[in-house]
């Protein structure tokens, strides 16, 4: 398990990206994750395609990824020509030891989750501090809900024993993601049993009227690579 209170060098997140960069292959169609372990993928992807002619296409999962993606040289395609994609390289807030995920700390597990569904193989990345005996343990559970519906949300997730609240600008103003719809984070205590059966949990946030998605990411990683803090990359397999 972790030491508390340590979290991945750039230089380690330098090193992990350049290890899922290797994966990639000329004329794969390639996800690209979210997040500083994910952009550190994206910045070692485009290095690849700038200096070995790297023949590939990207989908970005948010707008801060698409706008490094083209800085560094990937060429962008889209959804409405894209039906599959061969590899999907992203981050995670938590990884439990069935390699289920928390995500959406950056705001953009909509997108990321399209994207996981759609890819042939859907690789996670990571610093050691991010495994977890099981998920909630160090973040909420967020969920991407219809500003209408918010209040309703809120009140339904209390049902379920979370503490929801709305993520806010270092302003004061309501965040929204890319898609323009607030983000609640939804608090369990940790000794919450609920957090042993995210499978349950999830279906019951989603059967809330008003929720978009939620951050739970089960049974989709097939391979995560972490950076381990003495320097090396380890991988789990499911």
């Amino acid at each position: 398990m972790t030491q508390a209170g340590k979290i991945a060098t750039p230089e380690q997140l330098h090193t992990i990206g350049a290890r899922a960069a290797e994966l990639i292959t000329s004329g794969q169609a390639v996800g690209l994750g979210s997040g500083k372990a994910s952009h550190a993928f994206v910045r070692m992807l485009g290095q690849r395609v700038r200096e070995h002619g790297l023949n590939i296409v990207g989908i970005p999962t948010s707008e801060s990824t698409a706008r490094l993606a083209r800085e560094v040289g990937i060429p962008l395609g889209s959804l409405e020509n894209i039906r599959q994609l061969d590899i999907a390289v992203d981050g995670a807030d938590e990884v439990d030891p069935k390699l289920n995920l928390t995500k959406g700390g950056g705001g953009d597990l909509l997108r990321e989750k399209v994207i996981a569904s759609i890819a042939r193989r859907y690789v996670v990345v990571i610093g050691e501090e991010k495994l977890v005996e099981h998920l909630g343990m160090k973040f909420p559970v967020f969920v991407e809900v219809v500003e209408f519906a918010m209040p309703v949300v809120i009140r339904s997730l209390a049902t379920l024993g979370a503490s929801a609240t709305a993520r806010m600008t270092a302003d004061g103003q309501l965040f929204r993601t890319d898609n323009g719809n607030p983000l609640l984070h939804a608090r369990f205590d940790p000794s919450d049993k609920q957090l042993l059966h995210p499978d349950i949990l999830d279906q019951n946030i989603r059967n809330i009227p008003g929720t978009i998605e939620t951050g739970l990411f089960l049974n989709k990683a097939d391979e995560v690579l972490v950076a381990n803090f003495n320097g090396t990359v380890g991988t789990l397999r499911r």
